[in-house]
């Protein structure tokens, strides 16, 4: 009796493994209704959709694909692209020179005493708030501080052409004859 058990038992197996396999040139299964196949379909259109709307997102931040004269879009972005799309630019910035970017963040403003300078930048947060990074700016000289600026603190949304100086030692990122949106 256990001889016949043991092989009855294998080829049940193997039946329930192959049972299941079977498609027709339609790439349906058979154990699908075609309504099941669908939905299925359909989700999986939505989701592609979806997806080629995030794909379009970030190929307006990438350098070189110009939107309405912008080259990097970070409006565009979630706070965590942003956030990565900015240490990009601050790590290589060869790559983003003389492009025009646009971004929004907090504004700042620091007065260097011992030179007399201002500084401006719009700071920008990770997802989190707990790291920040900033791009320096400066204006054209149609707008005057206090006057045409914000508050510190306050949100910005400026627009300049990337580049870097050099002062002293140290090499430093601005957005040059910048705009305010």
């Amino acid at each position: 009796m256990r001889k016949l058990i043991i092989p009855l038992l294998c080829i049940v197996i193997i039946l329930s493994f192959t049972g299941c396999g079977n498609s027709n040139s339609s790439g349906r299964t058979e154990n699908k209704p075609a309504g099941v196949v669908d939905v299925i379909e359909a989700g999986m259109a939505e989701e592609d959709s979806k997806k080629s709307d995030t794909e379009n997102q970030i190929s307006k931040s990438i350098p070189g694909n110009s939107t309405d004269g912008i080259d990097v879009d970070l409006t565009a972005l979630s706070s965590t692209m942003v956030y990565s799309e900015v240490y990009n630019m601050l790590l290589s910035p060869d790559d983003y020179i003389g492009k025009t970017v646009k971004m929004d963040g907090t504004f700042a403003y620091y007065h260097d005493d011992s030179s007399d300078k201002d500084y401006f930048a719009c700071i920008i947060s990770d997802a989190t708030a707990c790291c920040s990074q900033g791009i320096e700016f400066m204006l054209t000289d149609d707008y005057s501080y206090p006057d045409d600026y914000p508050e510190e603190g306050g949100n910005i949304c400026v627009v300049g052409v990337f580049d870097t100086y050099r002062e002293g030692d140290y090499t430093y990122f601005t957005l040059r004859d910048a705009t305010l949106v």
